[in-house]
């Protein structure tokens, strides 16, 4: 393994199964109405994709532990390049939209923890062939920069094509699917990482022991759950609260264009994190996101539109450090032959946070839905200030 820019290769892949795991998120509103689905469907399609999400991050970790990063992560990514082609083709079949969402769940999780693990390793050893011309931490920035930025540019490119071209349940995914082919072809090339010794022991291990337990609890845990909680209140939880008829005569796009906006803030966001070790960045993320709800709290209380543009960059600013300060934290909490099963416990409970578009519904039932953003916030503040180093 020599290259420098290896890491790139894989990042490349990490962009592109980011970009079908969100776009879907802007078709919902065509799906509804073509199909004639009830409004509990959206909730039904982000669920089982979850569903298929949880054991594809869970168990490529540790399988990526032990037989390598490329044996777990270019087959996955094959699956996933067949279940966007599905989707395309049987866009017109509720259940088959259904199997195709948790089939990409799974092969999604099963790139995302051991790609991102490859992109960290990769950084680590080039830091070590050059005296540490690699920062630390930069492994976890090109990590979560390449999942965010696929993660937004998806949705902002599928809102485009739903919203004006041709076909909008089958451009999209012809898009992604010649998106992932290129960067499967990239990937193929990418260097293999420094070869970890194989150590006795159960296949699956999730790296969590009396050794780094406490520190994962106190350090990771409590924040993990924000990551994408602050990330889904902005394009999916405050469109909803303020209705369609306020997102102006094209709703997909601008839709797509708030998932873009908060997930390209927090690609932007990541220079914020240099300088501060991973603890300090998690709370300064957390501070962050709470003042994005309120910002949230007050274009819903208003009614003002327009805030949702000054929300969705501060709630996406929120996400990306927290998430590049979760990753940095499992680094040094990990041991080698289980980073990859912590760091698939690690995203586990960062998806959590998807959870939150539906109990702020429920708390909407009994307080305003302003209010229950704000008491969010203030979990969040919560959360800063009880977090503590591993």
């Amino acid at each position: 393994m020599s290259s420098p820019t290896g890491w790139r290769r894989v990042a490349l892949l990490l962009f592109a199964v980011g970009w079908g795991a969100n776009h879907f998120g802007a078709l919902l509103l065509v799906y509804r109405e073509r199909l004639h689905l009830d409004p509990t469907a959206p909730a039904l399609m982000f669920g089982v994709y979850a569903i298929g999400l949880v054991p594809g991050l869970l168990l490529s970790g540790p399988l990526s532990d032990r037989y390598g990063r490329r044996a777990i992560v270019l087959p996955a990514a094959g699956a996933a390049l067949a279940a966007s082609v599905f989707l395309g083709a049987f866009g017109d079949s509720f259940p088959a939209l259904l199997a195709g969402r948790l089939l990409y769940g799974m092969a999604a999780g099963s790139v995302m923890n051991p790609g991102a693990v490859w992109v960290l390793e990769l950084s680590a050893a080039r830091r070590e062939a050059t005296d540490a011309v690699v920062a630390p931490g930069v492994g976890a920035r090109r990590a979560t920069i390449a999942l965010s930025a696929g993660f937004g540019f998806g949705p902002l490119a599928t809102g485009v094509l739903a919203q004006w071209a041709p076909l909008p349940t089958v451009l999209p995914f012809v898009a992604h699917a010649a998106m992932l082919v290129v960067a499967l072809a990239v990937a193929i090339g990418a260097p293999v990482p420094p070869p970890r010794p194989r150590t006795a022991g159960p296949l699956l291990r999730l790296g969590l022991d009396r050794t780094n337990r406490r520190g994962f609890l106190r350090a990771v845990a409590s924040m993990a759950p924000f990551v994408f909680g602050f990330a889904s209140i902005a394009f999916a939880v405050l469109p909803g609260m303020l209705g369609t008829a306020a997102l102006g005569s094209a709703p997909i796009a601008y839709v797509g264009l708030l998932g873009a906006i908060t997930l390209g803030a927090g690609v932007l966001a990541q220079p914020a994190t240099r300088g501060l070790d991973a603890t300090t960045s998690a709370r300064l993320g957390l501070a962050i996101g709470a003042l994005g709800t309120a910002a949230g709290a007050a274009a819903v209380a208003g009614p003002t539109p327009a805030l949702l543009l000054v929300a969705a960059p501060i709630l996406g600013a929120g996400y990306g450090i927290c998430m590049t300060a979760g990753l940095r934290n499992v680094e040094v909490l990990a041991r080698p032959e289980t980073r990859g099963g912590l760091t698939g416990l690690y995203y586990v409970t960062t998806y959590i946070g998807f959870a939150v578009p539906y109990a702020l519904a429920l708390a909407a039932a009994h307080v305003s839905p302003a209010t229950a953003l704000v008491c969010l916030g203030a979990l969040a503040l919560l959360a800063a200030v009880t977090l503590r180093r591993p």
